[in-house]
């Protein structure tokens, strides 16, 4: 029996072939080239040439690495985390942390005693630190990429290189030169910087020797020598590190193939199992809009003043024309909304009601303000209390009804009691169609997928209720009786606001179920009635600030509890928390959360996004990589 493991790395194509006793038969490295798919297939055939093998001789083929997609031939794709760990073992059965620096990123993994990965954090999108990234310092030092390792050693003044960015460090260097410091000591003034970022992330997810290193960095000896320093242990590397990948895939494959397992997981296809939504548009209400951009807005005065309240999307492309306005370290849906009003794509508004919410928030109120200088615009910022008590409540409505009288004076007209009313049962009885529709796909009667729902939830938020309404009440009667049965990984996603939806599509492609979600953009919009009474300003004041909190409210705990609760009652196997850079409240959070799942050995993946999902790639990685820790685990239990 034979099965071979090809790991498509960014700089480097690696190919290992192995039989069922588990010895090494063959092993590849060539350059993977302009294209991943003819330097996967170059490996495959160099070695079934080498051992005389045809095609009809293997029994399995996996692929892995950032190209592992790439790989027609392949039975299945892992991602390279998994694999690592798995070649890792084999090499070095007390490993216990891999540290794998790569052509275009670092990862530190922790695994267990058989090789299977308990968690993982890798570096962002930025190749900071890999080897790329010392491939162009050392095409800067006019030296070969081998010997900054050896060359480092004699290293003795000590040189800071102080930015780890490829484009800032090349220009460091360029400058060091120019002093005439020593090339030696400037090669190691790289290795520290780069043994200081791997260290962090080392320490993330806790030190547990033995420590293996693997990818092609390992060959470094200068690199290794300063994080032995910082770690103050000994690194085991293997004899080919750059190898280990793909022999943790063969490794892989050689189980697959022994136990005629069908793949558990799968990165490719839809995991819909119904009709898709209903394309719905804003453009659908005849009535005037006022914007917002905070679930906390009161889209029912908004309403009841006879507006459309419309939550405001931010630009999908980079946001350019905002970084000149606001600082760098501010959330991206912040300067993705500026970068709409900068374009004049938000000129059919009436007006914009803004929460402050977070600092960010805040700052999008003062950059809104200062665009609209010299014009008569109705531009009205909510100061809404963090705690959730009943003097908060009260001190929400008084805010409230100075917001209505604003909204009276502005536009001259009169809000009445009625008015409001027939607003909060209107939006009432949406809430009340979303929590059936909810509890029904909850149960598995309604099949479609967790993306699916989320998307179609996300859009209900700006569309006319009475119309939301009917396409529930519509999709609840076509759809029930189509259940979703697929023993697939149920998982509970939460955080930060996901304006991007495809995230969720990521997440079910690569064959998870997302069964619930705690987004503010998502079923949170629409927890929580409101009570008609006397005094329905009051009414509205209690049901946002008692309703399901987001991590701007106080008592972390109780949304930490809420969500243990709710995976508990619909028996999730793990959780994604999501959060967008910068976003303070929701990162603060994080901590806690990691601990107490930890302390209940609930799986959690933490996802740090940016708002245009430019690190796409990255993405699927980890949360394929989360998923075969899942299954891993579940086959264990």
């Amino acid at each position: 029996m034979y099965t071979i493991g090809i790991d498509i790395g960014s700089m480097s194509t690696n190919g290992i072939l192995i039989n069922d006793k588990k010895e090494i038969l063959s092993s590849i490295i060539i350059p993977t080239g302009a294209s991943s798919k003819k330097a996967a297939d170059k490996t495959f055939r160099q070695i079934l040439t080498e051992n005389q093998l045809s095609e009809k001789d293997i029994d399995y083929i996996i692929a892995t690495g950032y190209g592992r997609i790439k790989v027609p031939f392949a039975n299945e794709v892992v991602t390279e985390i998994t694999c690592h760990a798995k070649g890792a073992n084999f090499f070095f059965p007390k490993a216990r942390t891999i540290i794998d620096i790569g052509g275009q990123d670092s990862k530190v993994i922790k695994i267990d005693a058989n090789g299977n990965v308990l968690d993982f954090v890798m570096n962002d999108k930025c190749a900071a630190g890999t080897g790329r990234f010392l491939e162009v310092m050392a095409r800067t030092l006019e030296i070969d990429l081998e010997e900054m390792g050896p060359i480092s050693l004699n290293g003795k003044d000590n040189v800071s290189v102080s930015s780890l960015c490829t484009v800032f460090a090349e220009s460091e260097v360029v400058s060091l030169i120019g002093a005439d410091h020593r090339t030696a000591d400037i090669c190691r003034g790289l290795h520290i910087s780069i043994a200081k970022r791997i260290t962090a992330q080392v320490k993330r997810i806790g030190l547990e020797e033995e420590i293996v290193m693997t990818g092609g960095v390992a060959k470094n000896i200068g690199v290794v020598t300063e994080l032995e320093k910082n770690l103050g242990c000994k690194i085991r590397i293997s004899e080919e590190p750059q190898i280990n990948g793909a022999l943790g895939a063969a490794l892989i494959a050689l189980e697959k193939a022994l136990s005629k397992i069908q793949p558990s997981v799968s990165v490719s296809g839809n995991s819909s199992t119904g009709a898709s939504i209903a394309e719905f548009s804003v453009e659908d209400s005849t009535l005037p809009k006022i914007g917002y951009f905070c679930s906390y807005t009161p889209v029912e005065l908004i309403r009841a003043a006879g507006f459309h309240p419309v939550r405001i999307k931010g630009s999908e492309q980079e946001s350019s024309a905002a970084n000149e306005m606001l600082c760098g370290n501010i959330c991206p849906y912040i300067k993705a909304v500026v970068d709409q009003k900068i374009n004049g794509n938000l000129e059919d508004f009436k007006g914009m009601v803004f929460v402050n919410s977070c600092d960010g928030m805040r700052r999008l109120y003062d950059a809104w303000v200062k665009l609209d200088e010299g014009k008569k615009s109705f531009n009205y910022i909510l100061d809404i209390p963090k705690n959730t008590d009943d003097a908060a409540v009260f001190y929400y409505a008084n805010l409230l009804k100075n917001f209505k009288e604003k909204l009276e004076t502005f536009f001259t007209l009169k809000i009445h009691h009625d008015d409001i009313n027939q607003s909060i049962t209107l939006y009432n009885a949406v809430r009340e169609k979303v929590r059936l529709f909810l509890q029904k796909y909850w149960s598995g009667y309604i099949g479609q997928s967790g993306y699916e729902i989320f998307s179609l939830l996300k859009k209900g938020v700006n569309v006319v209720p009475e119309k939301f309404q009917t396409y529930l009440t519509n999709i609840m009667k076509q759809r029930e009786g189509i259940c979703d049965t697929r023993d697939i990984p149920r998982l509970f996603v939460w955080g930060s606001i996901m304006e991007n939806e495809k995230i969720m599509k990521i997440i079910e492609d690569a064959g998870a179920k997302v069964v619930a979600e705690d987004l503010c953009n998502g079923s949170r919009y629409f927890d929580a009635q409101i009570h008609i009474s006397d005094d329905p300003i009051l009414s509205i004041a209690k049901r946002y600030i008692k309703r399901s909190p987001c991590s701007r409210m106080v008592n972390i705990f109780e949304r930490i509890n809420k969500v243990l609760t709710i995976m508990q009652e619909k028996s999730i196997h793990g959780a994604i928390y999501h959060t967008l850079k910068f976003c303070d409240h929701n990162l603060l959070d994080y901590p806690m959360i990691k601990k107490t799942f930890h302390e209940k050995n609930i799986p959690l993946l933490h996802l740090n996004c940016d708002y245009t999902l430019s690190s796409e790639g990255q993405i699927k990685t980890r949360v394929e990589a989360f998923l075969e820790q899942l299954t891993s685990t579940s086959r264990k239990e």
